[in-house]
């Protein structure tokens, strides 16, 4: 029984976890998980007594202090397939709440890059979801984050919007990007009518990561939501930043000292 308990859960020599290297306790019940590990840096930087927790691969682990409240933060990496590692991981650590932090293609002209949007539910096809579920199992936000998440948009002055999105196990054919400029190149007649496809099911974002975390988050009994930024404003053919990881980042440590009040008032149900 001991060799099939440490195959099902994988530990260091040490005993943390596989990948995280992570132990029960060292982050914070509330946890930020941006894709890239460079954006733990940004996150960090709206902190006091900030420090790494745990380096392995591309996730990185830090914690530190929003306005009095303990908050950690750790890198996912690209795709859902690679956040259900840090997901799984940061439950056994302890952890309860997890806010995504990433950067999004905009199919709505009302949006421009450097704005924000906060997604509510989610079209799948993220390819990592359907490992846990039926395709039919919806993919949504908590709904009390996203409160939160609204409300600290509007204390901090953002411009922000909900919205429902599309993730895509895929950067290129699977969100509507040939493979290439060549006259030759793979692409088959379905990649065309993507986004006309989605923007007539009035979908606003399309990116790779949400929707399965959504999901895998749900049914580990971990509340989940997503703050992200426009840096592609994909009708118009235009990619900037515009300030617009600074403001999610910001916006999430807000977000998680707001719910933290709320839970602690005993506010909403949860």
């Amino acid at each position: 029984m001991k060799q099939l308990e440490q195959i099902l859960d994988p530990k260091t020599e040490d005993g943390k976890s596989w990948y995280l290297h992570l132990s029960e306790g060292d982050m914070p019940g509330y946890v930020i998980i941006p894709g890239s590990p460079e954006r733990t840096v940004k996150i960090a930087a709206n902190w006091d007594n900030a420090r790494e927790v745990a380096h392995n691969r591309h996730y990185v682990s830090k914690r530190g202090e929003y306005k009095g409240m303990e908050q950690g933060t750790t890198s996912t990496g690209i795709g859902a397939l690679s956040a259900e590692i840090c997901i799984n991981e940061l439950k056994k650590a302890g952890v309860h709440t997890v806010l995504r932090v990433g950067s999004t293609g905009c199919i709505d002209e009302r949006f421009e890059n450097g704005d924000l949007l906060i997604p509510v539910a989610c079209i799948a096809r993220d390819g990592s979801s359907e490992c846990y579920i039926d395709p039919e199992f919806p993919s949504f936000a908590d709904p009390i984050m996203v409160m939160a998440l609204v409300e600290a948009c509007e204390r901090l002055g953002y411009r922000y919007g909900l919205a429902l999105e599309y993730t895509a196990g895929s950067f290129y054919l699977g969100q509507g990007r040939p493979l290439s400029d060549e006259p030759d190149s793979y692409w088959p007649s379905w990649a065309k009518d993507i986004l006309p496809d989605i923007e007539q099911q009035r979908v606003k974002v399309l990116e790779m990561d949400t929707a399965g975390q959504f999901v895998i988050g749900y049914l580990h009994g971990m509340r989940i939501a997503a703050i992200l930024s426009v840096v592609a404003a994909r009708k118009k053919n235009n990619f900037a930043y515009n300030n617009g990881e600074k403001k999610a980042c910001l916006a999430a440590s807000e977000a998680l000292k707001i719910l933290k009040e709320w839970d602690e008032q005993g506010k909403y149900m949860r």
